[in-house]
């Protein structure tokens, strides 16, 4: 299980703190309702991949000691199962989308586009279930740029935290 955590700081900054990060305290197992501290159960490492490189961070794990679930603590500027950062998927479909310029990794940037308009339905359903008065038209694009900038104005961060869960699934996954 993934629990989407805001430590407030960005990529770099978590990378310096390693496994002195402030890691959340999680008191009820949302998988058994169990009560009792989660207890930390390890780390593992994780890329977070950017324009500038990879870097490799410390995730956190926990575990119920009633039904054993493990859980990871994943900072809210990486997407599960994703290495690329969550910026920098947006940033490379919003390129991919305007044609702003000339992209590197344009086969990486295909994926993550196609990827994202797989999904923009779920995307529609996220915000009109926050009750943004919304329609959905059969351009495609006008459709992901008008989301794209929703996500935008809402958050990057904001937004994959409070989506987590959304139709049983997260930003990004099919």
């Amino acid at each position: 299980m993934v629990i989407i955590h805001d430590f407030g700081i960005g990529l770099q900054e978590y990378e310096l703190r390693g496994k002195e990060n402030e890691f959340p305290i999680i008191e009820f197992c949302s998988e058994c309702k169990g009560r009792g501290k989660l207890y930390r159960h390890g780390f593992y490492m994780r890329f977070g991949i950017t324009e500038k490189g990879a870097i490799s961070i410390p995730i956190c794990r926990l575990k119920c000691k009633h039904c054993k679930t493990t859980f990871s603590i994943i900072p809210d500027f990486l997407i599960p199962h994703f290495q690329h950062t969550l910026h920098t998927i947006v940033q490379g479909v919003e390129q991919r989308l305007l044609k702003k310029k000339a992209f590197d990794r344009r086969q990486l940037v295909n994926f993550h586009f196609k990827r994202y308009v797989s999904i923009l339905k779920w995307v529609h359903t996220y915000f009109s279930d926050l009750d943004y008065a919304l329609s959905f038209s059969d351009d495609q694009k006008k459709e992901a740029i008008k989301y794209l900038k929703m996500i935008q104005d809402f958050g990057e961060s904001s937004f994959l935290r409070r989506s987590q869960g959304h139709l049983k699934k997260h930003f990004m996954a099919l």
